[in-house]
């Protein structure tokens, strides 16, 4: 069963290697970054009220990551990879989403949205599947979820 778990540096460390794979870099549209602005971005967390992160732990390790971002009174940007890819294609990512909404829900928010790569057929398919809509279809994706 996965948990959610504070996002630590473990998490940091193996968020340097997982979005550095290319592959995980080209399906979650990741940017260039350097370790220098990795370690700012973890520094500017606690001072941060509108992101929430977690890491994902299964069987004891870590496997991903999941967060709200750009968090107002009404809606959020969801986000979310699962880094292990031995775990791609096991029912993490209904969690993910599961626990992104319930986090939306207690929030109050009323919508969530995300951008995908049109790229990245099977998260697309997990989100038409979790109620999401296509809003904006061009190179890269947009859908929502109205809470």
């Amino acid at each position: 069963m996965p948990l959610l778990v504070d996002f630590d540096l473990v998490f940091l460390d193996k968020s340097w290697g997982w979005l550095n794979d290319p592959d995980i870099k080209k399906l979650t549209l990741t940017p260039d970054f350097t370790k220098t602005d990795q370690i700012d971005f973890y520094n500017s967390l606690p001072q941060r009220t509108n992101y929430w992160i977690k890491g994902i732990m299964e069987n004891g390790g870590p496997v991903g990551v999941v967060g709200l971002k750009n968090i107002n009174e009404t809606d959020a940007e969801y986000w979310g990879y699962i880094g292990e890819k031995s775990y791609w294609g096991k029912g993490l990512g209904s969690f993910m989403i599961h626990s992104s909404v319930e986090k939306a829900k207690e929030l109050s928010l009323s919508k969530i949205y995300l951008k995908v790569s049109k790229e990245n057929e099977r998260a697309k398919q997990l989100y038409v599947k979790k109620g999401f809509q296509l809003i904006v279809d061009l190179e890269i994706e947009q859908y929502e979820l109205h809470l």
